[in-house]
């Protein structure tokens, strides 16, 4: 791996050349990283060839290396290869009991668990995992992890990895004792096709300034580029492969243009709490948090507190869970997002909430949503006392549900398209110590129902007298409208007729009923 000695250098990488190792940028200024010719892309990786390989006598159709650390990951070729584990189909848990923090009771055919990683579902939102540091037979105790905050359910889902035993399927691997074992997918010898890669890096541009990456590929790191601390930071025309924990940590001032994410074991793009106005724009991201068995995710393009960003013209497909997170003064706009919250529930495909209850001047504009997995996701979730946000001008189709206000209150929705939800298209949730939800605007909508699936939810868990104040509705227009067209705390299911006499009186009948005998016009 080459070396930048001094502030305002550029590092020109051979085009078609790999670098291995971790190419240290941090703390310089005004420093570019760039590709020099036309042969193809210069690749970064922190994954080193391993070779050396013979059959495994035990287990001929295994090939076992010696190795001098514990690989974080593996690809052959370009593909990423799963770590062994039990049980073996990546939709299936088991189950076992728990009743203290670090002890589950699980029962497997094998005794050998110790140093193994238990990986289980902590809510419907987090995956966790601990080490095992000792089994008894009926018990696990797990090893202290760096974070404990949740612990084990008293019914818990998990399974657990990373153990020589658990290497049953072609296209698994295991580390023990200094040894990598493999078994191949295609049955061929891995020699000169095996990539391990250790922790780490590909890329240090910690607290940097004006650093610019342009038409690079780095594959195979835990931490594709870490720009944690940095400023005026540029990524651009780059392609990420294949990485751990995730694809880019962005700091302040910071540009993402036209970046391709191909795959992560957990997320795609996140930035520090501290961080500030970043734009992530004309960018793909691909199978985030999809490699391997399931793992925690926080999502594809993942900013929790930052503020002042624009998300803007990306293209997100395949996402384990959230696509685009958002917080304060952001603009979330012509984005696509399709098939994301496949492996997390309690997901939205654009995600935002204020739990200190300021406005967050947040838009969420012209986006097209679609197709989200499970029964718990939502194309847009407004949760934990989301103000100030405006949803306007978005296409929302073929989702488990359109969107939820969970806790929320003075939001603006107008000009979208509820089409085809399956449980609901807009579920108003009020949960707080007290009453909360008010004072939204939903009008000129179009919600398109199939079949007796509820265009409204209303709750209160403080009853019936407060519904009436969580939103005002005028000039939607509703095709096929249900028989039962809205459910409302205190008053159950409600017709098209009710639903106009009560909560929403600004609904005009005409508009409606002519909507529900037109086919509706989709956006392509």
């Amino acid at each position: 791996m080459p070396t930048v000695g001094h502030d305002g250098d550029t590092l020109n990488l051979a085009c078609g050349r790999t670098y291995v190792g971790e190419l240290k940028l941090a703390g310089l200024r005004s420093v570019t990283l760039r590709t020099q010719g036309h042969c193809g892309m210069a690749a970064v990786t922190t994954a080193v060839p391993v070779s050396g390989w013979r059959r495994d006598t035990t287990q001929p159709s295994v090939w076992v290396a010696d190795i001098e650390f514990a690989p974080a990951q593996i690809q052959l070729g370009s593909r990423f290869l799963m770590q062994a584990h039990h049980p073996n189909t990546p939709g299936r848990w088991l189950h076992g009991a728990s009743r203290s923090p670090g002890h589950l009771r699980l029962r497997l055919h094998s005794s050998d668990l110790a140093g193994a990683t238990l990986v289980w579902r902590a809510n419907d939102w987090l995956i966790e995992t601990r080490s095992i540091a000792r089994y008894d037979g009926q018990t696990a105790y797990l090893a202290p992890g760096r974070d404990d905050s949740f612990g084990l359910p008293a019914e818990t889902d998990f399974y657990v990895e990373g153990k020589r035993w658990m290497l049953d399927s072609p296209g698994e691997w295991a580390y023990e004792a200094g040894k990598l074992y493999l078994w191949p997918p295609d049955g061929r010898s891995p020699q000169e096709r095996i990539w391990a890669s250790p922790p780490g890096r590909a890329i240090d541009a910690r607290d940097s300034i004006d650093v610019r990456i342009d038409g690079i590929r780095i594959f195979g790191a835990t931490l594709a580029i870490d720009a944690s601390g940095s400023h005026g930071l540029q990524v651009s025309d780059t392609v990420i492969e294949n990485s751990g924990e995730a694809a880019i940590m962005a700091g302040s001032d910071m540009r993402v243009l036209r970046v391709a994410v191909r795959g992560s074991v957990q997320d795609g793009l996140r930035a520090a709490d501290d961080a500030r106005n970043v734009q992530v724009q004309d960018s793909r991201f691909d199978d985030v948090g999809m490699l391997g068995m399931p793992r925690r995710s926080r999502g594809a393009i993942v900013f929790e507190q930052a503020q002042r960003v624009i998300v803007q013209r990306n293209r997100i497909r395949n996402a384990a869970y959230i696509g685009i997170r958002v917080f304060r003064d952001a603009l979330v706009s012509g984005n696509q997002i399709e098939r994301v919250c496949q492996r997390l529930a309690d997901c939205g495909g654009i995600y935002t909430f204020a739990r200190d209850r300021q406005p967050l001047r947040v838009t969420i504009d012209g986006n097209r949503v679609s197709r989200l997995a499970g029964d718990s996701a939502f194309a847009i979730y407004l949760d934990d006392f989301a103000n100030g946000v405006r949803v306007v001008g978005n296409q929302l189709l073929d989702n488990p549900s359109g969107m939820q206000l969970h806790n929320g209150f003075d939001n603006e929705i107008s000009g979208n398209a509820f089409i085809n939800s399956r449980r609901q298209h807009i579920l108003f949730n009020e949960t707080a110590d007290h009453a909360v939800i008010a004072d939204n605007r939903v009008y000129g909508n179009r919600f398109v129902s199939v079949g007796e699936v509820p265009v409204y939810r209303l709750w209160s868990h403080h009853g019936s007298q407060y519904v009436g104040r969580f939103a005002r509705f005028h000039d939607n227009r509703y095709s096929r409208p249900p028989a039962h067209f809205a459910e409302v705390e205190g008053q159950g299911a409600l017709g098209f007729d009710q639903w106009l006499a009560g909560v929403g009186t600004g609904d005009s009948a005409g508009t409606a009923r002519s909507a529900g005998r037109s086919s509706p016009q989709l956006a392509r």
